[in-house]
């Protein structure tokens, strides 16, 4: 049976150019795989009602900046399968290479062992009236603006944006 591999792509021109070569790459050596754009988390989504990533996966490749990254965790859900983020946005602190590497550790991972290093997330319920509207799970932080106290956040250790100036927050 073939490897499958995702692919999240950042909807830029550039990032799309790229991941098309590097999907012809991976088919080249025999790999099957499952691509995906970049999106915006959902508002208002039941639970359980959002496409999930196939649980096959090997590994998913993430071409864009911190926004497709997190993009690519709510694809892969509770699903523990290792992503490889590639910078090709302006922020990239999620990021492991860049795309002048990106064939190079595709490589590298696809050919040897490699390690996993596990990260914590956040399961965020918003409830109005006793009743569950929302329901989103986040890598990095959660931040609460309208109908709640002003800035609010709930972070976990890995947050890239705790001191993030278009929060208006620090710390």
């Amino acid at each position: 049976m073939k490897k499958e591999i995702g692919l999240v792509v950042k909807n830029e021109a550039t990032a799309l150019e790229r991941a098309d070569h590097f999907e012809q790459w991976l088919t080249g050596r025999g790999l099957s795989v499952v691509r995906r754009q970049s999106s915006m988390p959902a508002v208002k989504q039941a639970r359980g009602s959002r496409g999930c990533s196939p649980a096959s996966l090997f590994c998913v490749f993430v071409l864009g900046g911190d926004g497709t990254f997190l993009s690519a965790v709510r694809w892969i859900g509770d699903q523990q399968t290792p992503i490889i983020g590639v910078k090709f946005g302006e922020v990239g602190f999620l990021a492991e290479t860049t795309e002048d590497r990106l064939c190079e550790v595709a490589e590298a991972i696809l050919d040897h062992p490699f390690t996993v290093r596990p990260q914590m997330r956040l399961e965020v319920q918003i409830f109005r009236q006793g009743r569950e509207i929302a329901q989103e799970c986040a890598f990095n932080d959660v931040v609460i603006n309208k109908g709640a106290w002003p800035g609010w956040r709930a972070s976990a250790p890995i947050s890239t944006t705790s001191s993030s100036p278009s929060t208006g927050l620090t710390g």
